[in-house]
């Protein structure tokens, strides 16, 4: 089959849904012909077309972004250019400049879309554009999304249930564990909904006497509350502000106790940082998001999940697995086998290629 992949942006733009992207198109590149059309994430007046290890990629001119959606009116150009020559469109949302297309797509053409979370920041722009996305799942031939949480969560995907599956995010299992380390590790991009306030707060007024390591950068807004953090407290807070590469995130996840992934809001969809770290045999703190944040890591197997926001309780978390190692060891075990057995890409991917094989 020839099949479009639909999505804002692709590698080497990073962040979670631009992963998943690039997964799926190299999973099935060599059985189907596949190319991902995107936009350009700044301001550039050229489309290009680009081959990123084994992806065809036509990234389109761009404006630039408004409300975080990037502005292009040469995407829709090439993508009615693109209409008859392709089988499956596999749209990747939200994304609004997308979701107009449901106007014109028809139900008849091999449509798939993946969903990786609802529109929470931007209320005004959410009801508009849900018309059009649910438009799009209306016409769908199956919709996946990432976990049954979000499923039961998400207002636009309920009355389409019949039709979504439920396809994990996934990482290579290449790992086996690790040596527990000694430091307490957040990593990730500082935003809005991260819930590093909360981390601060709660780390401040727990009793354990080991390190918070924070690795990331983002809002100039975190940045300052955690340097602030830092020159308040006599407890030890290591901050690295940077974006760290592969290798580097690598190293970090290896060498912790235990990872905290403490995000307050439904923006937070699933945390596949949350696989990494457990890979090696790490718990995780996390919390209880109605998305899929706590399918990801169990409460009380794979990790522990407190309620978002609750810094009596996410310190109290801190305490239980910084003074009890057996417990930490346990639980990271647990981790190793969660990943192993559901969220390994070899099964991910495998289950993707079946999907794609009903069509």
């Amino acid at each position: 089959m020839k099949i479009l992949q639909v999505n804002k942006y692709f590698f080497p733009d990073i962040g979670g849904v631009e992963t998943v992207v690039k997964q799926y198109a190299q999973a099935v590149n060599k059985e189907h012909t596949v190319r991902v059309l995107c936009v350009h994430k700044d301001l550039n007046f050229k489309t290009v077309e680009e081959n990123i290890d084994g992806v065809k990629v036509l990234r389109c001119s761009s404006l630039g972004t408004f409300m975080s959606m990037p502005i292009s009116f040469s995407f829709y150009f090439h993508f009615f250019k693109l209409y008859r020559k392709y089988e499956v469109f596999h749209f990747h949302e939200p994304f609004p400049l997308a979701s107009l297309l449901a106007l014109f797509v028809s139900s008849k053409r091999k449509i798939v879309v993946t969903w990786h979370s609802d529109i929470i920041k931007q209320k005004a722009l959410k009801k508009i554009v849900e018309y059009f996305q649910s438009l799009l799942c209306k016409k769908a031939t199956f919709i996946t999304t990432t976990s049954p949480d979000l499923l039961n969560y998400s207002s636009v995907l309920k009355p389409y249930r019949d039709k979504v599956k439920i396809l994990p995010l996934g990482i290579d299992f290449n790992a086996t564990g690790a040596e527990a380390g000694d430091y307490i590790l957040y990593l990730g991009r500082l935003s809005y909904y991260k819930g590093i306030n909360t981390l601060l707060d709660a780390f401040i007024k727990a009793e354990t006497d080991r390190e918070l390591v924070i690795v990331g950068d983002g809002d100039k807004k975190i940045v300052d509350l955690i340097v602030s953090a830092q020159k308040k407290t006599s407890k030890k807070i290591k901050f690295i502000n940077k974006f760290v590469d592969e290798e580097e995130k690598q190293y970090f996840l290896r060498n912790c106790l235990f990872f905290v992934f403490p995000s307050i809001a439904a923006s937070e969809a699933f945390g596949i940082i949350q696989l990494e770290a457990m890979v090696y045999g790490k718990p995780v703190i996390n919390t209880n998001l109605p998305t899929g944040v706590p399918f990801v890591s169990l409460n009380n197997i794979t990790g522990l999940t407190v309620e978002p926001s609750n810094v009596d309780e996410l310190a109290n978390a801190i305490d239980k697995l910084s003074f009890n190692e057996d417990l930490v060891k346990s639980m990271g075990a647990n981790a190793v086998e969660r990943v192993r057995s559901c969220f390994s890409n070899a099964k991910i991917m495998a289950d993707l290629k079946a999907l794609y094989n009903e069509l």
